[in-house]
């Protein structure tokens, strides 16, 4: 039959009592904390795994959130899309549309080329 010889679960012992013998099955609880140090309560060790989880999801939800928030980053995109786009200048502009329409006419050339190379065939 087990016993429990103290009244606090925290420091309790229980013993197998037979008859000529005494078995110690399970120490005192707060042996299992003294890796942590002297003075460590179980309660204390609860209360830092429920801070270190809270740390543990609260860092990546943290981080998500704020990845998100567009106006932390609208400053930096706009002035690095200048950088790589540059506004549109008239002359920039017009040379690039006469480059378009050579380039549609060397093509439209090119087409009737090989049509006529066809037809004489």
């Amino acid at each position: 039959m087990a016993t429990q010889t103290h009244a606090s679960w925290l420091s309790s012992d229980w013993t197998f009592h037979k008859p000529g013998s005494s078995v110690k099955v399970f120490g005192d609880v707060r042996s299992l904390f003294r890796c942590c140090g002297p003075g460590i309560d179980v309660k204390m060790g609860v209360k830092i795994e429920v801070f270190r989880m809270m740390l543990y999801l609260s860092f990546p939800v943290t981080m998500f959130w704020i990845s998100n928030q567009a106006e932390y980053f609208e400053e930096y995109i706009v002035k690095r899309k200048r950088e790589i786009f540059p506004p549109d200048e008239g002359m920039h502009r017009k040379e690039l549309e006469d480059f378009k329409e050579r380039m549609r006419v060397r093509k439209e050339q090119r087409i009737l080329k090989e049509i006529s190379m066809e037809s004489e065939n």
